[in-house]
């Protein structure tokens, strides 16, 4: 595949990335279906490390699709993934996601803690580390959604990611973020901060049980902050 031609832009971080292929995919140069080069490809286009540019492109969410063995794909607006989830999460109450939550992510977390690999565990650290330094709470919401979205795709299961992905899609509804702003206290924070840091150590030993445990016992504290403002 012929590199793509880069404009006078001094690509230094993953967000300058992010920017240049908002900007083909919008231009059309990149459509939807086009599949995007390979990351050592697009590492040498915009001359940032290869675990910059996986950065980035877990950083895109819902605009890409990734498919294990096959590459990564511009998504189609009108389609792509499970159909109808991303609408009916939109549509659905916080009550609701979190309880699909509660169902699907402990047994997410275990598959990930046995299936991922090196790369993966380098960017789950990664996006920890960027979602504790976060400011404010749009600025952490867009990480801790980061890292749960990394935590799925650790599980090579591309049903699995779609499903995270439209859970993200629920969490960008301004009802969402209202709830947020008025249950994510301090106190709060440096509770999940602490909650994700153990989870990925237990992802990092491979302790597939302890993932699960944990993950639940987060999410259940979540719902519980969320739905004690909403009731």
């Amino acid at each position: 595949m012929a590199l793509p031609q880069t404009t006078n832009t001094r690509f230094q971080n993953a967000e300058d990335v992010v920017s240049d292929i908002h900007r083909r995919i919008e231009s059309g140069e990149w459509p939807e279906g086009h599949r995007l080069p390979p990351e050592r490809e697009l590492a040498a286009l915009y001359g940032l490390a290869r675990n910059t540019v996986r950065s980035a492109l877990n950083q895109m969410g819902g605009d890409l699709i990734r498919v294990v063995g096959r590459g990564t794909y511009v998504r189609a607006k009108s389609g792509g993934g499970v159909p109808g989830l991303g609408r009916h999460m939109k549509d659905a109450s916080p009550a609701e996601v979190m309880e699909v939550r509660l169902i699907i992510e402990p047994q997410a977390a275990a598959l990930a803690a046995h299936r991922a690999n090196s790369d993966d565990l380098a960017e789950i650290e990664e996006i920890l580390r960027r979602s504790i330094a976060a400011k404010g709470i749009a600025e952490f919401e867009h990480w801790d959604a980061a890292l749960h979205l990394a935590v799925f795709r650790a599980t090579k299961n591309q049903l699995l990611i779609d499903y995270c992905e439209a859970i993200n899609t629920a969490r960008h509804q301004p009802h969402w973020h209202r709830l947020k702003q008025k249950s994510l206290t301090d106190g709060l924070r440096s509770q999940y901060d602490r909650e994700h840091s153990a989870l990925v150590d237990a992802l990092k030993q491979r302790d597939a049980e302890k993932a699960r445990r944990l993950i639940h016992q987060h999410l259940v504290r979540v719902r519980d902050s969320l739905l004690a403002i909403d009731a």
